[in-house]
C-alpha cells in the first residue's frame, strides 16, 4: 500500500514538472539571420527570426523549380520520359564552366526530364534547371515570370524569382517565411 502512495506520488510529481517546463518555452538562438520553425501540416510557428525580411534564397529557389515540374507532370502536360536540350547557355552558365553545382551535361544534349529533376534534386544542378526552364517556358526568364506568378497563387506575396537556378540577382528574393511556405 505504501508503495502505491508513493508511485501515486512520483506520477503526481512528475505530471507537474512536465507541465511547469511546458510553460516556461526554452530559449532558443541562431547566428543565422533568418530562420523559422515551422509545423508543415498546421502552419504554428515555433520559431522565427527575420522571417519576413526578404532575402536572397541561393539553391533555395530550386524547390520552386521543381513544383514547377512536379505540377506539371501531375497534371499530364509533362512526362518524365520528354526530353530537354542543354543549350549553350544553360552549359555555360550552369555547366562544368561555370565553377556551380552542375549535372555536367553535354551542350545541345538531349536529356530526360527523369534525369534533370534527378540533377536538380540531388546535384542542385544549375545546368539541369536552366535546361528545365528553357525547355518549358522558351526562356529562363520567362520561367522565372511563372515562378513568380504561381508564387503569388500560392499567397506568397513577397517573393519574386528572376530565375530558376537561384544564382545571384540583386532581384531574386523571398522571405524565410515564404520558403517555410513553399
Amino acid at each position: 500500500m505504501l508503495i502505491g502512495m508513493l508511485a501515486l506520488v512520483a506520477g503526481v510529481l512528475a505530471c507537474l514538472a512536465v507541465t511547469a517546463r511546458a510553460q516556461t518555452a526554452p530559449t532558443f538562438d541562431t547566428t543565422a539571420k533568418y530562420a523559422i520553425l515551422m509545423d508543415s501540416r498546421s502552419g504554428k510557428v515555433y520559431f522565427e527570426k527575420g522571417a519576413d525580411e526578404l532575402m536572397q534564397p541561393a539553391s533555395m529557389s530550386k524547390i520552386m523549380t521543381a513544383l514547377m515540374v512536379f505540377e506539371r507532370l501531375k497534371s499530364g502536360r509533362l512526362s518524365l520520359d520528354d526530353e530537354f536540350t542543354v543549350t549553350v547557355d544553360a552549359w555555360k552558365r550552369g555547366g562544368a564552366t561555370s565553377g556551380g553545382s552542375t549535372m555536367y551535361a553535354d551542350v545541345n544534349s538531349r536529356v530526360k526530364l527523369r534525369d534533370l529533376l534527378q540533377g536538380v534534386i540531388v546535384q542542385s544542378a544549375n545546368d539541369a534547371c536552366i535546361a528545365i526552364a528553357e525547355g518549358i517556358a522558351g526562356s529562363e526568364q520567362a520561367f522565372a515570370d511563372m515562378m513568380t506568378q504561381r508564387a503569388r497563387e500560392l499567397g506568397l506575396q513577397k517573393a519574386v524569382f528572376r530565375n530558376a537556378t537561384g544564382l545571384p540577382d540583386p532581384e531574386h528574393l523571398v522571405t524565410a517565411r515564404e520558403l517555410a511556405m513553399l
